[in-house]
């Protein structure tokens, strides 16, 4: 006959490590979360792989206990709760009694003692108990049927003692813990050890006496100091023990570990006024069976097509497979599809028509091959949610929804289907936002993937040798510092740094921080305009960390990520993480390589094309944000410059500064183009005379002439500011949003959100129309191989090709992104040719 099983919980317990465990979660309406969130995950865990017959929640009820009474200082000096795991308990056991759970909660009794109690009470009637519990005093009632589950590490990972393991991990028996703890020490509950006994010592006495009794029985057989602190501590000892000595009470009435009907309504009232769906889908499954979980989709919104959940491991992009692949066709069951079957599935899926929702496009794509789903099928949960959430940190399905990664593929479907039908739901609510996500964000990914799998050849020699002489030269500079200096010191180190300019050469000191003066690039300038000799250590110091800069922040990085790939990068391309829209690369970051100086060119001159007789082509949009700018606002002045070719900034120059176009200086054009950039981006006038190294009245003067030129200009930033924040969010000319109130900036800083409104629709612009021409380029050479797009940085796009094609895939390259959209003012991209990078 099959034994039964209880499971005991000790809630409290579980509740705090959950609190630690899981940060920053938060119902709609502001109530943290997150110690319900993995309370209940954990919970759900441990009764699907356990099956228990009956299970029972135990807490602590308020007030002293028999032990308080015993001993006055028992659990004092405790730290007080945190006020936002106090909000979260009445929840969790708000929510455990509307769902039917068992809940025990004696007054003038600990948890421990309930679950000790029951435990013994389950063993005596031949059952088997599982305590959960990280609480070393529980470990005393181990036996053969029943066993500890402690957690070691958050509520993710967990080990299981027995009587068995319990003694061989400690050397005495299970019963021997209130002994243990007794000459140890409890600083949890603030039980008294015998002073200078440790935990070594402890097991040594008792895996030879095994209880305090016979310790003192053979007191005599110890020596010294030890057997001092015995004997002076005797009374407390026993004292002690009682106190962790746990009831155990073989009446315990097990009949309260029965569940109760749940009041459904209230439980899924209280979890949508959480947030937590993942919890009302489980509930719902456990209920009426897999497929229920569809019923919490809010809004009653569900996707109604193939859910596909492949189970991938391995290094992205280049080393991906799939353990197991999940397939849910409509309102079918799930099923897993063998490796076999996977070729067929994917022409099936062809064939259906069926819309094919997955966690992550990009990832299967990678993994199975870009056209393993026709595009125009293709649904994603991950870009669905970034372009609602363009400012959230994650967007995959395991992080976004409670619980997800812990439920089985069916629950795992339900979830995915349900919320991915409550975004689409959501989407409706932004014109054009489901028709950029399908005809822009989806068919980019493909692209993206083929670029990653392609790479860019990197000669690992060049960089070596780069390396080399970085090196070199960094070691010079330090022998240079410390014969000028007369002291050795590590460069790395501010207060090192600082003390050597300031203390031992006498420099003037600039700004001081809570740390000492510092040592940035600021003051360093300022200490190499003193001139010689006193600049001759800043500008080592400066030259130093630009060279520490290039071989830790480029050089080694490109190194390993070419070791890696045998010689080919294989970058990673990320379409869902800025809030604008623009791509981010890394592993390496190919976007943001060295620019000016001998040492950038020799970085770049490293990477180069895939065989010889191909050759890098870079195409350029000139001036493109600036162009955007011109289109949203109207401004004729701009319109017309534009229209007629006419250089941007030397037209600005001429307009702020009263000057014909012909007499306007390169020093000029340079003020003029930083006012145009730096406005642009929400430059305020203190940001404007810094840069220019000017008085704040003379750059509000500029600024106002700026605007008194164009008008439409200032027009336009201030309706599109007002507008956004009327409707809650900024939107780019394809329609991608970003909602003001996910962005991250003080509440208080009025300016930095009026910089997010106003520059989002232009920069958000500008990566649109750059995602619109990678699409259109890689379409147009779908069917030559040779021809292959390898980098996007911002508003340029590098692609290789056989020298023999160069001129005409140029011509192209540019053609594509002078029409990838249709503007007021005309777009215009400029070419260039070279066999490595830094020649483009």
């Amino acid at each position: 006959m099959k034994k039964k099983k209880l499971l005991l919980v000790d809630g409290h317990g579980l509740a705090f490590r959950a609190f630690y465990a899981i940060r920053e979660l938060n119902a709609p309406d502001g109530t943290p979360t997150n110690a319900i969130v993995g309370f209940f995950n954990m919970l759900q865990k441990i009764k699907d792989e356990w099956e228990p017959d009956l299970y029972g929640i135990i807490f602590d009820a308020p007030g002293p206990t028999f032990r308080h009474e015993a001993y006055e200082d028992y659990k004092a000096g405790r730290k007080p709760t945190p006020p936002e795991f106090k909000t979260q308990l009445p929840l969790i056991l708000e929510l455990l009694d509307v769902m039917g759970a068992p809940v025990v909660v004696r007054d003038g009794v600990e948890a421990d003692d309930v679950i000790a109690s029951s435990a013994c009470a389950a063993a005596e009637q031949g059952m088997d108990t599982l305590v959960l519990s990280s609480d070393k005093d529980v470990l005393q009632i181990l036996d053969r049927e029943i066993e500890v589950l402690r957690p070691v590490r958050g509520i993710s990972s967990f080990v299981k003692m027995d009587g068995g393991s319990f003694t061989e991990e400690y050397g005495f028996p299970p019963s021997s813990m209130p002994d243990y703890l007794a000459l140890l020490g409890d600083t949890v509950d603030n039980v008294p050890g015998v002073p200078g006994v440790g935990d070594k010592t402890a097991r040594k006495l008792l895996g030879k006496y095994v209880t305090l009794e016979g310790i003192y029985d053979n007191l005599a057989e110890l020596k010294g100091a030890m057997k001092t602190r015995l004997e002076g501590n005797r009374e407390q000892a026993f004292k002690s023990r009682e106190l962790t000595r746990l009831l155990c009470d073989t009446e315990e009435d097990l009949s309260v570990y029965e569940p109760r009907p749940a009041d459904t309504e209230r439980f899924l009232k209280l979890c949508r006024r959480l947030g937590l769906k993942s919890l009302a889908s489980r509930f719902l499954q456990e209920r009426d069976g897999p497929g229920a979980e569809r019923e919490s989709a809010p809004g009653g919104a569900s996707f109604e097509g193939i859910v596909l959940l492949p189970v991938i491991e391995g290094r992205y992009p280049m080393h991906l497979s799939a353990s197991e692949l999940f397939l849910r066709e409509g309102e079918g069951e799930i099923r897993r599809v063998a490796a076999e079957e996977r070729g067929e599935l994917f022409a099936r899926l062809s064939e259906a028509g069926a819309p094919v929702l997955m966690p992550d496009f990009k990832e299967a794509a990678a993994c199975f091959g870009p056209g393993f789903v026709p595009l125009e099928l293709a649904r994603d949960f991950k870009t669905a949610h970034y372009l609602l959430h363009p400012d959230a940190t994650h967007h995959a399905p395991e992080t976004v929804m409670e619980g997800y990664a812990d439920l089985p593929p069916e629950g795992r479907a339900g979830l995915l289907a349900g919320e991915y039908g409550a975004m689409s739901e959501r989407m409706k609510g932004y014109p054009g936002l489901e028709e950029l996500m399908l005809g822009l964000d989806m068919p980019l990914i493909p692209v993206l993937v083929e670029m990653e799998r392609y790479g860019i050849r990197c000669s690992s020699d060049a960089l070596f040798s780069l390396d080399s002489d970085l090196s070199g030269r960094l070691s010079g500079i330090e022998e240079d510092i410390a014969s000028k200096a007369g002291e050795r010191i590590n460069l790395n180190s501010p207060k090192q740094v600082a003390w050597l300019l300031f203390e031992k050469l006498g420099l003037p000191p600039g700004k001081k921080t809570k740390t000492g003066y510092s040592t940035d690039i600021s003051v360093l300038e300022g200490l190499s305009s003193l001139g010689p000799p006193f600049d001759e250590v800043p500008n080592l110091l400066m030259e130093h960390r630009e060279l520490s800069k290039m071989l830790s922040g480029f050089v080694q990085p490109l190194a390993k990520a070419a070791e890696f790939g045998k010689g080919v990068i294989h970058g990673i391309f990320e379409p869902a993480v800025t809030g604008t829209g623009r791509l981010s690369s890394r592993e390496p970051n190919l976007q943001n390589l060295p620019t000016f100086g001998h040492w950038a060119v020799r970085v770049k001159e490293s990477l180069m094309p895939h065989e010889e007789g191909r050759m890098f082509i870079a195409a350029d949009y000139s001036q493109i944000e600036l162009r955007i700018l011109a289109h949203l606002s109207g401004d004729k002045r701009l319109l017309d410059a534009f229209a007629s070719g006419r250089d941007i900034h030397t037209e600005t120059a001429s307009w702020v500064f009263s000057t014909e176009p012909g007499l306007v200086t390169p020093e000029l054009r340079r003020v003029a183009k930083m006012i145009n950039f730096g406005l642009l981006y929400g430059m305020s006038t203190f940001g404007l005379a810094s840069r220019l190294s000017i008085g704040r009245q003379e750059a509000a003067s500029i600024i106002g002439r700026y605007f008194g030129a164009l008008p439409g200009v200032k027009d336009y930033l201030e309706a599109g500011y007002n507008e956004a924040k009327e409707r809650g969010y900024t939107k780019t000319i394809a329609g991608r949003v970003r909602p003001l109130d996910e962005v991250a900036t003080s509440p208080r800083d009025r300016d930095a959100l009026r910089r997010v409104a106003v520059n989002t629709p232009i920069q958000g612009s500008a990566a649109d129309i750059a995602r619109r021409a990678m699409i259109d380029f890689s379409r147009r050479y779908s069917s030559d191989r040779s021809v292959r797009l390898m980098l996007q940085v911002h508003d340029s796009l590098v692609c290789e090709c056989p020298v023999e094609k160069a001129v005409e895939v140029e011509a192209e390259l540019v053609r594509i992104m002078e029409g990838a959209a249709t503007l007021s003012v005309p777009l215009k991209a400029e070419a260039k040719m070279g066999k490595n990078l830094s020649e483009v």
